[in-house]
């Protein structure tokens, strides 16, 4: 292997993928260093259509079809009283952004990290960063180990896209729990579930539960993904196991209930921390943070992997003018400035869903409410529709709690 690169990038999923594939495509020789092997199982399989541009930029958007990916045209909220009335992208005020895919998160996966060895980043599976290498006050490089022995690999610079685990994220990036939002989540996947035909077919369905908890489906090709999002300290009062406190979930809600009467579950029961974060600090010199390793929000809206592939971008677009300029210590601080404006957006729909005073239904009776909130939905967070409706959101919860933003 090469001992030095332009960028090394600690893991291998869609932000480090899609950051490396941009950058190598742009010139630059780029290492990736991923702890796992591929294909793994990853919950977050719900896109929201914002993405199909990136997915486009890195070569695989024709391949979501091919793949049998199931198309997703809107979401729709079940709450205790009720479903209530669909938010269909076809609503919002890009007409490119009426759709997007569930995806197989195994199988996505591995498809941009095949992009980005198809773009010529050199990728070592089985890999684990060790330690960031710092050297005057600046980030030099990475320590490697495989296969019992370790290496320094020098790089200009760092992206560390390894997730909630990030030890830089933690020593560097000052991370921050937002407070009210430490949630836990339990998944798995369904077979023989009762889906719902035509534009309504690949939904994302969100059932709201009377103690605040809810749950997911997610339709996916062959099976359904469902999983329960709850305070991470009341999950116990559902059950003993986490099947346990899974099924006990789902016996609340009767519409969901009803999906499942026939199912049969394919998966175990897996648990997820939910807590949404973020890093105080993106970056520095000859570092910077993507994907989970720089911020992660609240499920609810399936906003995940867009702030992701949005971090990616920013970042790579960050390293690839930096590294052209001839910088050899590039300050990569305050590069996600457009992703923290997006996430403080995210966050505001966040914290109004989990105030009980609060009510969508009320909010999207003015058409231009509605505009917004679809607008949202589909990650197109910068029209004036989106900003007025987050504006008047935040507005709206104001003093009921600290917006974190």
């Amino acid at each position: 292997m090469t001992s030095s690169y332009d960028v090394a990038i600690i893991g291998g999923g869609p932000a480090g993928a899609v950051a490396g594939a941009l950058l190598a495509e742009a010139g630059h020789d780029v290492a990736l260093f991923e702890a796992m092997d591929f294909p793994r199982f990853h919950v977050g399989e719900s896109l929201v259509p914002a993405v199909n541009a990136t997915l486009d930029r890195v070569g695989v958007l024709e391949a979501m079809e091919s793949r049998g990916y199931t198309r997703k045209h809107g979401v729709q909220f079940h709450t205790p009283k009720g479903a209530t009335r669909p938010f269909y992208f076809s609503e919002a005020s890009n007409a490119d952004l009426h759709h997007t895919w569930q995806v197989l998160r195994s199988d996505f996966d591995g498809m941009l990290l095949d992009a980005a060895r198809q773009a010529g980043v050199a990728v070592s599976m089985r890999t684990r960063v060790v330690e960031v290498v710092e050297s005057d006050g600046a980030v030099r490089g990475v320590r490697i180990k495989r296969d019992g022995g370790e290496a320094d690999v020098a790089a200009r610079v760092v992206l560390d896209a390894s997730g909630y685990a990030s030890s830089l994220a933690r020593r560097l990036g000052q991370r921050r729990t937002i407070a009210g939002l430490e949630n836990g989540s339990l998944f798995a996947h369904y077979k023989d579930v009762r889906r719902d035909t035509g534009i309504d077919a690949g939904s994302t369905l969100i059932f709201r539960l009377s103690d605040g908890a809810w749950l997911w489906l997610i339709p996916l090709p062959e099976t359904v993904s469902v999983g329960l999002v709850a305070p991470a300290k009341s999950l116990a009062s559902y059950g003993t196991t986490q099947a346990e406190i899974l099924g006990a979930a789902i016996a609340q809600s009767e519409p969901l209930s009803e999906r499942l009467a026939n199912a049969t579950r394919t998966t175990d029961v897996l648990f997820a921390r939910d807590f949404t974060y973020r890093a105080e600090c993106d970056g520095g010199v000859g570092w910077a943070l993507l994907g989970d390793a720089l911020g992660f929000i609240d499920p609810i809206y399936s906003t995940g992997l867009f702030l992701s592939l949005l971090s990616a971008e920013l970042g790579a677009s960050a390293v690839g003018a930096a590294l052209s300029n001839g910088s050899d210590r590039p300050d990569l601080a305050g590069f996600s400035e457009k992703y923290q404006g997006a996430f403080g957006q995210f966050l505001a729909l966040v914290r109004a869903f989990y105030t009980p005073d609060f009510h969508f239904g009320q909010l999207a009776k003015d058409p231009a409410n509605r505009r917004g909130l679809v607008d949202l939905l589909t990650g197109d967070v910068g029209t004036q529709w989106a900003v007025k409706v987050a504006n008047t959101i935040r507005a709206s919860i104001a003093g009921a709690t600290e917006m974190g933003s």
